[in-house]
């Protein structure tokens, strides 16, 4: 009977301990961005399956999205208290998710020392009552580019100069020459971004004004009315009028802009971040570029007397954010903390041809798209990055309201001519002295 007892008891204990492991296990639930880009997807992936070594028994299920229909997704469920993922890709589309107390703090659980410091300080930001956290892992950096069709420039006799920047004259000259070809300027496609057509203006503003007094006029500290910006607007007007633009840029979305420029080849140049590589690189069946597609980059216009000559705005995009009310919390951090290795650092830059705010150890990237890390270098060689906030994050220095009027002025009115500058100016400086 003894024996018996004990047995019992023994087993008792053993169910117990395989009971336990299994209610200890997890299956985590991360959402995306990036469903049809397969070149990040595969990142994603490896950060997993790192994970699920180090974790036996825990699971992770990611769902890919493109983002625009994820945020209303996530803020409903945010908002409900439930069904919200563990993960979740973030970026500043949405920079009142922090504020809200939805991200959680990552400041300890990280191995921040793989990290770029830019991209720690990107996400080091006051959340919920002012207080400061680090809300995000940066996986993906990127600049603004203007990206060109070599054959196109050669067959229109266009000459890209040395520096690969053109004068206000000659970038002007380039885009009548396009669009008396039949050929938009701009591969810009605003329907479903409300920030696509900002990329021209931007480069220009910055250009003219330089970094500084970009940082000014974006926060409101300078006037709209300045007359550097009035020549900017004037100017981009000129090119508007030429044609710069495809008649289908309130219809064209993101996705067919892209292959606007390089399957079709409707158009000379595409201006947009350098993330246009992780779609342009995929298969053509897939809805990349062509093999034969000659893919040149473009330095921003030189201004006349400009004070931003050879600067390029620089920012941290997309990124992975962790749910401040995960029930799997600890573990979703050790999920975040699979990105701050350096292997993966190398591996986004070699499978995507994206910057990255992780570190990385260039000596042992090794990549079929080295052709293009050569071509980014050689016109970026004497680039002077400024620390401003990309097309899509400006907003974060506007004042409220002046985001808003910007997006109705300069992706909406002015490229589709329902407005001259005069008009949207005196709307922009109405918005900074109202605050709204």
């Amino acid at each position: 009977m003894g024996r018996g007892v004990a047995w019992c008891v023994a087993a008792a204990a053993a169910l117990l301990v395989v009971m336990g492991g299994v209610t200890q296990a997890a299956e985590l639930s991360w959402w995306s961005h990036w469903a049809v880009e397969d070149s990040k997807k595969a990142v994603l992936f490896e950060a997993k399956r790192r994970f699920e070594a180090k974790n036996p028994g825990n699971s992770v299920t990611i769902t890919f999205y493109e983002k625009k229909n994820m945020w209303p997704a996530l803020r409903a469920a945010f908002t409900a208290g439930s069904g919200f993922p563990d993960l979740f890709y973030y970026d500043l589309d949405v920079p009142e998710f922090i504020t809200a107390g939805w991200l959680a703090d990552l400041s300890t659980g990280i191995r921040w020392e793989n990290i770029e410091p830019f991209g720690k300080a990107y996400w080091t930001r006051p959340g919920p009552a002012g207080k400061t956290g680090i809300w995000a892992i940066p996986v993906e950096a990127a600049s603004d580019e203007i990206y060109y069709n070599k054959k196109m420039f050669r067959q229109l006799g266009i000459n890209v100069p040395p520096g690969y920047a053109f004068s206000q004259d000659e970038f002007k000259d380039m885009v009548a020459k396009c669009a008396k070809a039949g050929y938009a300027a701009f591969a810009t496609g605003a329907s479903d971004r409300d920030w696509a057509a900002h990329y021209i203006p931007n480069a220009l503003l910055l250009s003219k004004l330089g970094g500084d007094d970009l940082r000014r006029l974006a926060r409101g500290e300078l006037t709209w009315k300045d007359p550097r910006v009035v020549e900017v607007f004037r100017y981009y007007k000129e090119l508007i009028d030429l044609g710069a633009y495809p008649k289908t840029l309130s219809s064209m979305t993101l996705a067919e802009a892209h292959r606007y420029f390089h399957t079709d080849q409707k158009a000379c140049t595409y201006p947009v971040g350098s993330w246009y590589t992780g779609r342009a690189f995929l298969p053509s069946e897939k809805g990349g570029q062509p093999k034969d597609f000659e893919l040149g980059l473009l330095n921003y216009p030189l201004m006349k007397e400009g004070k931003g000559h050879g600067q390029k705005l620089l920012g941290v995009a997309g990124s992975l954010a962790v749910a401040a009310k995960s029930p799997n919390l600890a573990l979703a951090i050790k999920v975040a903390d699979a990105f701050a290795d350096v292997d993966i650092g190398n591996m986004w830059m070699a499978k995507t041809g994206i910057q990255t705010g992780i570190r990385t150890d260039p000596g042992r990237i090794d990549s079929p798209i080295k052709w293009y890390f050569e071509e980014f270098g050689k016109v970026n060689k004497n680039t002077k990055w400024v620390d401003l906030p990309t097309a899509q994050g400006v907003r974060l220095l506007m004042k409220p309201g002046v985001w808003e009027t910007y997006i109705a002025t300069v992706n909406q009115g002015l490229p589709n001519k329902l407005m001259g500058p005069d008009e949207a100016l005196a709307k922009l400086e109405e918005a900074r002295l109202k605050g709204k």
